[in-house]
């Protein structure tokens, strides 16, 4: 039983540092295209105006869901609320 949990733990380990590796790979190779990119300027041009668009979509999409969460939660509130008050009368 302690071999078998082990061995998880272990290979739990080993997949958990392939998969930082290649994260990390991945935005290595991610800056070094973006880098290149910039330094054209036209081309460095459409890329800054691209990840704006691409983060203000992002941050656009955040607060909506938030906002969406924060509705939800409100209204389950008051249906219980509601329901705690029709019970005890």
């Amino acid at each position: 039983m302690f071999k078998k949990r082990l061995i998880g733990a272990l290979a739990y380990l080993i997949a958990l540092i392939l998969l930082l590796g290649l994260f990390s790979a991945g935005c290595l190779t991610g800056y070094v295209i973006v880098t290149a990119l910039l330094s054209v300027p036209a081309v460095g041009t459409v890329v800054k105006v691209g990840i704006t668009v691409a983060v203000v979509f992002m941050v656009t999409a955040l607060l909506a869901g938030l906002a969406d969460r924060l509705c939800s939660a409100y209204r389950n509130h008051k249906r219980v609320q509601r329901d705690v008050e029709e019970e005890t009368q």
